[in-house]
């Protein structure tokens, strides 16, 4: 292979073609559709970005130097109908290679999305447990649809398919939980994925749910929603999304947490007498 050559594959200039895949070792391969090009090369992953797929490359020069250096190839992130985690390596004129990542994914303390995965090296055989940890946040923006919203500004987002595992859940405890469902190796399974925050209610009645990240960075899901009052005197909220779609999740808060909010809850108390007078105990926020 000849460095010429290799350095073509990401020339968007001048580029070969050919088709960018994933190994069952997860190294990256890359196969050019003319054969006289006699270029193919397999990489070994080595980190993960919101835009990019870090690979390390080492190749033979023409004065027999062996050279490595790290490729970055650009695209995007996401999800496909499985739940596994895709790649798609951007190429000429619009066109992308998808990749598939047919490992278990999970979430980790610092709420990240970790993929694991077993890689053999050639030479001695041993098997070595490696990570890529997405840095992100969480966000609900569909109904029963959680997404993480990878960072960097870029327009990855896995979007995860499931179902919240209660449609109520009481503000106190300060969690969210999601069951997904993701499909390895022709089995399904099942994973419940617990976000721990807390909820807010602001003097304007806007309500969100805090979670905190790692280096105690702080990031905020953001709801509409319509409030009403139970029997108990409970609070309920339906939330809803900013474009006032319903997400199937209802909030519920007791009289002891909403005075813990101070001015919310005076305001809170407020509306509802209003509403009252008006004949009805539910509104919009």
């Amino acid at each position: 292979m000849k460095l010429g050559k290799l350095n073509q594959l990401i020339d968007d200039s001048n580029p070969l073609k050919g088709r960018w895949e994933i190994t069952p070792n997860h190294e990256i391969r890359y196969r050019a559709e003319n054969k006289k090009e006699e270029v193919s090369l397999k990489a070994p992953i080595v980190t993960a970005e919101p835009d990019a797929l870090v690979v390390s490359v080492t190749e033979r020069q023409e004065d027999q130097k062996i050279v490595t250096s790290l490729w970055r190839l650009t695209g995007k992130w996401g999800l496909d109908e499985r739940n596994r985690i895709v790649f798609y390596v951007e190429r000429e004129k619009g066109k992308s290679d998808e990749l598939t990542f047919h490992g278990e994914w999970s979430v980790n303390k610092k709420y990240e999305i970790v993929y694991s995965y077993e890689t053999t090296e050639l030479k001695t055989k041993k098997k070595r447990l490696r990570t890529l940890a997405f840095g992100g946040y969480w966000d609900i923006s569909e109904k029963n649809r959680l997404s993480y919203l990878l960072g960097g500004g870029s327009d990855s987002v896995f979007r995860v398919r499931g179902a919240f595992q209660t449609k109520s859940i009481y503000a106190k405890d300060g969690e969210i939980r999601y069951q997904a469902g993701a499909e390895l190796s022709g089995r399904r399974k099942e994973k419940i994925i617990i976000l721990f925050g807390k909820w807010k209610v602001s003097h304007d009645l806007r309500l969100s749910f805090e979670i905190t990240y790692e280096n105690g960075r702080k990031k905020s899901i953001f709801f509409g929603g319509e409030y009403a009052i139970d029997e108990r005197l409970q609070v309920r909220v339906d939330l809803t999304t900013y474009h006032d779609k319903k997400i199937g999740l209802e909030v519920v808060f007791t009289k002891e947490v909403l005075m813990a909010e101070g001015q919310a809850f005076l305001r809170l108390r407020k509306t509802f007498e209003e509403s009252r007078i008006e004949g009805g105990i539910r509104f919009k926020f």
